[in-house]
């Protein structure tokens, strides 16, 4: 169970939580220059414990607009062990988010986009970036390649014309870090100037036409399983995610209107479901409602696939300060399970009974 921050209980300091024997800890953020061997600066001089074999800290709950609340765009880094072992999606403000936290992620090396929306995915390079340079903090180098999954491409051309509007996962990735036409293909140069290690990664598309509705193993190693399925959004090909670790599972619906059944068939008695509440059951613009999921349709989907804490993020100005009447709309449909509004850094455990 996180730890709460509230007066003295809960309270570690990091000399504290360093001195705690077989606990698990995020690891210190280092601020770093590039002088004399880009040196450490401070940390901060709190940090919170992630406990549980799987956890999941919410980098960003918002949507694409900024709005006065402050939330970032889509983000969420998981948790195996209390250590990061997945990036799902990294939209703008995650970066931020992330080094806020003070999580060291030189060891982070899957990422999982839902989607390539630039919500979901403009602070990736950021994050990638930082990776490398946790590795330089922490005197070591980084051979590993970094994986990135995400949907393959699915055709949809403009309106009027042959050309697609989304490219696959991997036509995205290469046109970043790919040599010689990556438009960031410096990081093959820059991570070895900076002794950080090799800068190499590896990029993978998943099926995206969510009328087939199978589901799709994304990786298999050391009890970490990864899961996804097809989901509607709109014209862009997008995919849910399902990570089980040790008896426990967290599901992320990504942006999809849940027009079919895939996120029941996906999210069955998952510990913590992750969902789009972009938009009310009336938006002003009919057009969100083939890109988003109503709360009527988010409550026949979880009465049906019985998770045991919805977690309503992708929050909007629509849904900001709606949580009640979504709520009110989500026991309409048959969901007694609990239910919460996602908060920018915040860790959930799944399986973590005691937490509201």
């Amino acid at each position: 169970m996180q730890k709460k921050r509230e007066g003295n209980r809960g309270v570690r300091s990091i000399s504290a939580m360093a001195r705690r024997v077989g606990g698990v800890l995020l690891a210190t953020a280092l601020a770093m220059g590039l002088t004399s061997g880009l040196a450490q600066a401070g940390a901060p001089h709190e940090m919170e414990e992630v406990e549980g074999p799987l956890a999941i800290m919410v980098l960003g709950s918002g949507g694409p607009e900024a709005t006065v609340k402050g939330r970032a765009s889509a983000g969420y880094l998981v948790f195996c062990d209390g250590q990061p072992c997945l990036l799902m999606d990294a939209g703008g403000g995650t970066f931020q988010r992330l080094a806020k936290s003070g999580v060291n992620v030189k060891d982070l090396d899957r990422v999982l986009l839902s989607h390539l929306h630039i919500d979901h995915t403009s602070d990736l390079s950021a994050i990638i970036k930082t990776i490398y340079f946790h590795n330089v903090s922490a005197g070591v180098t980084r051979e590993a390649p970094i994986h990135i999954w995400g949907p393959a491409a699915n055709g949809v051309p403009f309106p009027g014309s042959d050309i697609a509007q989304y490219p696959a996962t991997t036509t995205y990735v290469d046109a970043h870090y790919a040599m010689p036409g990556g438009v960031e293909r410096y990081l093959n140069i820059f991570t070895k100037a900076i002794r950080a290690g090799n800068f190499a990664y590896r990029a993978h598309d998943l099926e995206a036409s969510w009328q087939a509705g199978g589901v799709q193993t994304v990786l298999e190693r050391d009890g970490l399983k990864v899961t996804a399925i097809a989901v509607k959004h709109g014209p862009a090909p997008a995919v849910a995610y399902r990570i089980d670790y040790k008896g426990r599972s967290i599901v992320y619906s990504g942006d999809t209107n849940s027009e079919s059944d895939n996120m029941i068939t996906l999210s069955r008695r998952a510990d913590l479901l992750i969902y789009d509440t972009a938009i009310m059951d009336d938006p002003a613009n009919p057009v969100m409602l083939q890109l988003h999921t109503t709360p009527t349709r988010m409550g026949q989907v979880a009465a049906a696939a019985r998770p045991a804490k919805l977690l309503l993020s992708h929050i909007t100005a629509a849904t900001e300060g709606q949580f009640a009447a979504i709520k009110r709309r989500l026991r309409e449909q048959g969901f007694d399970g609990r239910v919460a509004m996602a908060r920018d850094g915040k860790v959930y455990v799944a399986g973590d009974e005691d937490e509201h």
